[in-house]
């Protein structure tokens, strides 16, 4: 009977090492697929293979980490009835920063016939959810230019890095909104807008300044506060654009046409 245990806790252990994708030993282990993994470089590939059009359509959601039916049908409803060129997600793609969640996200996102562009946001980095997200899309802060209009997504999300003073990184921000002559207009893309409590207000001062700067903001976009508005919070002739929730089965849809935009709220 001892010889017949021996050998089976031997054959167990074999067993066991030999499993490592049966076992997920935790829910924090960061192991995507090869398809989904530096998601945003390869969607701006997609994007700049096309000839931009002479109107760009864009369609706006955000907030999605818990909403996932609404999320799915947001994106049937796209695909059915909309053209767009891209949509712009303003963060809090995953609920936990869980790996598990940035996976059922992207597999409904992944599905919309146009390319997308996720700006990270508060929960995306609860955990080891920054990591998460670094793999899946790349680094936090980027850029791209389409349309003669430079699209830029900022981390503004301070009070998870205890408003250290370096998020959002106004470096950063500084050097790629300087007008350049590959662009004539920008939009900013961030989840914390910088009156939210969860901005650092050190930072709000010169973050204005630097949108301010440069004279060629079309308008800014966040998520975070769950639901639409339009305003403009500063006065200052920078509108910000704060997107519909995909929990309230709206999303916004923009239309850019000679460095000018309209837009409408879509019920889904």
């Amino acid at each position: 009977m001892k010889r017949y245990m021996i050998a089976m806790l031997f054959i167990f252990g074999i067993f066991i090492s030999s499993c490592d994708e049966i076992f997920e030993y935790s829910p924090y282990v960061i192991d995507f697929e090869d398809d989904e993994q530096n998601l945003t470089q390869k969607n701006i590939s997609k994007l700049l293979s096309t000839k931009a059009p002479d109107t760009l359509v864009i369609a706006l959601t955000g907030d999605s980490h818990r909403f996932y039916d609404e999320a799915e049908k947001l994106v049937n409803t796209l695909n059915q009835n909309f053209e767009i060129d891209f949509l712009i997600h303003t963060g809090d793609f995953a609920d936990y920063g869980i790996p598990k969640q940035y996976q059922w996200s992207n597999s409904i996102f992944s599905k919309l016939h146009a390319p997308y562009f996720v700006v990270i946001g508060n929960h995306d980095l609860v955990s080891n959810g920054e990591d998460g997200y670094n793999e899946m899309f790349g680094n936090p802060n980027f850029s791209f230019i389409y349309h003669s209009i430079k699209f830029i997504f900022i981390n503004t999300n301070s009070r998870e890095y205890e408003f250290n003073g370096r998020v959002p990184d106004l470096n950063w921000l500084q050097n790629e909104i300087n007008p350049g002559d590959e662009f004539e207009k920008v939009i900013l893309v961030f989840h914390a807008p910088p009156f939210d409590a969860d901005f650092d207000s050190d930072l709000e001062g010169d973050f204005m300044n630097i949108l301010h700067s440069s004279d060629n903001v079309l308008f800014a976009t966040h998520g975070h506060l769950h639901s639409f508005n339009f305003s403009e919070p500063y006065s200052d002739g920078i509108p910000f654009l704060n997107t519909a929730s995909a929990e309230k089965n709206e999303f916004v849809l923009v239309k850019i046409y000679n460095n000018e935009f309209t837009f409408n709220v879509v019920s889904f």
